[in-house]
């Protein structure tokens, strides 16, 4: 048995979502603030001679192929690592086994796959001793994706552009937080497609709420320059996400809102009894729903 490598790969939520104008590439610019939690999945990394990277998940429906971002940042490390020093030597052996114990619910807007190839990134990184900072290790996961550097990052960030240019920035205020994630699924392309469908969209003030943050203003007054621009359209289509939004608000959350292009939708509760109640009563009422509870990282 090789060296051994145990690491967490931490879900995130968006606190703040701004979609701004269409660029001339189709893609549209975001600011938004990014944010782990203290919950995610945990990948168990093992040296192996030679060359060549394999991955088991205990989760039946996730490819172990070079598809999953975790497959995939693993050989984008090897490539543009050997790529980089291939005047110094002949290229580095990365052979390696992945073990990815599955917690984050997938096409849910937590970035789990992203967070698995940061994962991966980082641990690479300590279990070969490449020795790589972590700008280095940020643009080898722009690479691989789009959130992959924010991972690499973690904590309290703003995202800017694509949501490629990273700023961090203080911590946000630790607190209690309930995820639900219904049973639908949600693609970027189709949050975006659906901007058009709703007139006066919300456009949150991220000045404002970045600058609560870094002040340490008080939670409730933090919660209420949150906001996501595509919430309104998406709970327009799909009316259980609005439903799971004011379930978690009539029950204690400071603010309840979706993160990313949904479904996943989050409440912030300074009370830990309130959240106990919310989360039972999610689990009556959304069965079949992913349901957990954590705190902010």
């Amino acid at each position: 048995m090789g060296k051994i490598l145990k690491v967490n790969a931490d879900a995130k939520i968006n606190i703040g979502l701004n979609v701004l104008g269409r660029r001339e590439d189709g893609y549209h610019d975001v600011r938004m603030i990014m944010q782990t939690l203290d919950y995610g999945d945990t990948l168990t990394l093992e040296k192996r001679p030679g060359r060549g990277i394999t991955l088991e998940c205990d989760d039946p429906d996730i490819s172990e192929g070079d598809d999953n971002l975790a497959v995939a940042a693993a050989k984008q490390f090897e490539k543009e690592f050997n790529s980089r020093f291939s005047d110094e030597f002949k290229g580095w052996d990365f052979g390696m086994h992945i073990r990815l114990r599955k917690r984050i619910p997938v096409s849910a807007g937590l970035a789990g796959g992203s967070a698995d190839a940061a994962a991966v990134i980082k641990g690479m990184n300590t279990l070969f001793e490449t020795g790589l900072g972590k700008e280095a290790l940020m643009r080898i996961g722009a690479s691989v994706g789009s959130d992959v550097p924010f991972c690499i990052m973690g904590r309290t960030a703003l995202a800017e552009g694509r949501g490629e240019k990273l700023l961090q920035i203080p911590d946000f205020t630790r607190c209690y937080v309930l995820v639900v994630k219904p049973e639908i699924s949600i693609s970027t392309g189709e949050a975006y497609d659906s901007l058009d469908s709703i007139e006066g969209l919300e456009h949150p003030d991220i000045d404002s709420l970045e600058k609560c943050i870094a002040e340490k203003k008080d939670l409730k007054e933090i919660v209420s320059y949150m906001g996501n621009t595509f919430e309104a359209p998406m709970i327009k289509k799909y009316p259980v996400i609005g439903a799971i939004k004011s379930t978690m608000e009539e029950l204690g959350a400071l603010k309840a809102m979706m993160t990313g292009s949904g479904p996943t939708v989050f409440g912030l509760f300074d009370d830990e009894d309130a959240l106990r109640t919310a989360k039972d009563t999610a689990e009556q009422k959304y069965r079949g729903s992913y349901i957990f509870d954590t705190v902010t990282h």
